[in-house]
C-alpha cells in the first residue's frame, strides 16, 4: 500500500500521522490556529514525498474541512477521502439506528479498538466532549454516550457562578479538595472517572465478560490516575482506526 496521510480533525486540534505499507509513524498535531489553517499546513505538512491518498476523520467545522479538503486539492492534485460510520465496516457492527450519525472521530476508534483486543472494549475518548462508546467480544457497538469534557465541564461553572475563579489546578490528587479550585478540577475528574467504571462494571455485568477499557484524547492522563480495572491509554486511536480503514481500502 502507498504511503497515506491520516488526519483526525478534532474539535481542538488537528492529528496526524503518516502510513507507509501499514505502518504508521509518531503522530502530531497542532491547535487550530485562530486564522489562516492553510499557512499552517503548509508549514507542517512538508513532505519528502507527496501522498497517495488523504484520509480525515473530522468532528471540526466545514469551513476548516473546506480549508483541508482546497489544500489537498490545491498542494497534491488528490481527493480529501472523507470518512463517515458505515453500518458495518472492519469487524465492527454499528449500533446507531441511523450509522452515519455516529461521529466519525468514534467509528474509527471503535475499529482501532476492535483490532487491538479481542474481548469486550469500552471506548473512552476524552476530549472537547467526553465519548464513551462499548463494543463486545464479536464487535457489535452496543451504543455509547456523550459528557462534556473536563475543560467544559469546568468553564460552565466558571460561566455560570459568581465566586469560582479561574486560576484551579489542573488535577487533584485527593478525594475531597479543601479549596474552591481544587474542588472544580477534582470534581470534574471525579464526575468522569465514575461515569467510566459505572459504565464499565454495569455493562460489564450485563453482557456476562469482563470488559476493558481504552482511554483516549488529550485530557487521557488526567483521569487515567483515578481509574481501577483493566484500563488501557491508546493516545493516537483515531488515526490507529484511520490506518485500519486505509489497509482495507487499499
Amino acid at each position: 500500500m502507498s504511503d497515506c496521510l491520516l488526519i483526525d480533525a478534532g474539535n481542538t486540534n488537528l492529528k496526524w500521522a503518516i502510513s507507509h505499507n501499514g505502518e504508521m509513524s509518531v503522530a502530531q498535531r497542532v491547535v487550530y490556529p485562530d486564522k489562516d489553517l492553510v499557512k499552517v499546513l503548509s508549514q507542517r505538512w512538508l513532505l519528502a514525498t507527496p501522498p497517495k491518498r488523504v484520509l480525515l476523520a473530522s468532528v471540526t467545522t466545514e469551513f476548516r474541512v473546506r480549508a483541508l479538503k482546497d489544500w489537498v486539492q490545491n498542494s497534491w492534485n488528490l481527493p480529501l477521502e472523507i470518512i463517515s460510520a458505515q453500518v458495518q465496516a472492519c469487524g465492527v457492527v454499528n449500533g446507531y439506528v441511523q450509522a452515519d450519525q455516529l461521529g466519525a472521530d468514534r467509528w474509527a476508534a471503535l475499529i482501532a479498538a476492535r483490532h487491538l483486543l479481542s474481548g469486550a472494549v469500552c471506548v473512552v475518548d476524552c476530549g472537547t466532549a467526553t465519548t464513551l462508546d462499548v463494543i463486545n467480544a464479536e464487535g457489535r457497538h452496543l451504543g455509547g454516550l456523550i459528557i462534556p469534557g473536563l475543560g467544559l465541564m469546568r468553564s460552565s461553572l466558571l460561566e455560570n457562578t459568581a465566586r469560582i475563579r479561574d486560576d484551579t489546578c489542573d488535577a487533584a490528587d485527593v478525594l475531597l479538595a479543601r479549596d474552591t479550585q481544587s474542588a472544580v478540577s477534582g470534581g470534574s475528574l471525579q464526575a468522569t472517572a465514575g461515569l467510566v467504571e459505572r459504565l464499565q462494571r454495569e455493562v460489564g455485568e450485563l453482557i456476562g465478560v469482563p470488559m476493558t477499557a481504552i482511554i483516549c484524547g488529550g485530557n487521557a492522563t488526567d483521569l487515567l490516575p483515578l481509574l481501577q480495572g483493566n484500563v488501557r491509554h491508546e493516545p493516537d486511536l483515531v488515526l490507529k482506526g484511520l490506518n485500519i480503514i486505509a489497509m482495507s481500502k487499499a
